[in-house]
């Protein structure tokens, strides 16, 4: 079987099986660059699969990057498996005895209240998208894949929520918008419409298609480094991400003293590891938006 043909139909079997977009990509690249090392996996024994393993830790990347190559190579694994092209999986024992041990997870930053203003007051109000898009997600904690797959009817102004886009991680879809957001919103929907927009989704470009997925990311750090508050080569406590800011409204919604399990709802994350809920907690809306409303701070305003 050519690589090109074996790709493609491991691909195939990764959307099938219901894997994300961005991993099902992610996994062709792993795969594509063992690939390369070894064009033939049916031959592949597991002191290969070693050797591959100890190339791999000779490049400048981490831990994380190589357990998630070895996940795809064992993927590719699986599927020649089923396809009955192999007996064994050769990878599982690689991983087992080399990967499998626990991991410090580095720190990331969490930008302060003051850090965080003075960034986003540093966007020119001219430029609406970046300045929307940043305050969006400190003040929502919004998924960077949530909030690009946010469509423009899923952002209701009248009744100031958000229909967040059904995702694996999002088991509660609903989100509020303050009034500075309000506000923002309200510009950048009029700045959008003047783009003649050629997309649904909410966040586009000024050649009226969706934003690139490594734009929102692009912006927070363009404006970041200037302020010391990003470096792209330092480590990951010294990097701005649209991540941390999902960590920066965790923060401030605890400091201002919000309920854990608002702040949990507020995410989106799953309620049922919680020894007072055996499945999800039906919660009143508007209780959670009062307390979000009590507890999110002025960005611009203040």
């Amino acid at each position: 079987m050519a690589q090109i043909d074996l790709i493609n139909e491991f691909v195939r079997d990764c959307e099938l099986r219901g894997l994300e977009l961005r991993t099902v990509q992610t996994y062709r690249g792993s795969v594509r660059r063992f690939l390369i090392r070894y064009p033939d996996p049916t031959v592949c024994t597991k002191h290969e699969i070693l050797d591959y393993l100890g190339h791999l830790q000779t490049k400048d990347i981490t831990v994380g990057t190589i357990k998630r190559d070895f996940a795809a190579i064992s993927g590719l694994y699986d599927y020649l498996m089923f396809c009955e092209k192999v007996r064994v999986n050769p990878v599982d024992q690689v991983r087992k005895r080399y990967l499998n041990q626990p991991e410090m997870p580095e720190s990331r930053q969490i930008p302060e209240l003051q850090e965080l203003r003075q960034l986003i007051r540093s966007i020119e109000p001219e430029s609406i998208l970046e300045r929307t898009i940043v305050t969006f997600l400190a003040k929502t904690a919004g998924r960077k894949g949530e909030f690009l797959a946010l469509k423009k009817d899923d952002i209701d102004l009248r009744k100031d929520m958000i229909y967040w886009p059904s995702k694996k991680k999002r088991k509660i879809r609903l989100g509020f918008i303050d009034p500075e957001l309000h506000d923002l919103l309200e510009q950048y929907l009029i700045w959008r419409e003047e783009q003649k927009p050629k997309s649904d989704y909410l966040w586009i470009s000024t050649t009226g298609y969706r934003i690139h997925k490594d734009y929102v990311n692009a912006v927070i750090q363009h404006y970041a480094k200037p302020l010391g508050l990003h470096d792209h080569h330092g480590p990951l406590h010294t990097r701005l991400t649209s991540h941390c800011l999902r960590g920066f409204f965790t923060t401030q919604m605890q400091r201002a003293g919000m309920q854990e399990v608002y702040i949990k709802w507020l995410r989106g994350d799953s309620l049922k590891k919680k020894t007072w809920a055996n499945n999800y907690l039906e919660f009143d809306p508007e209780l959670v938006r009062k307390e979000y409303l009590s507890c999110v701070p002025e960005l611009i305003r203040s």
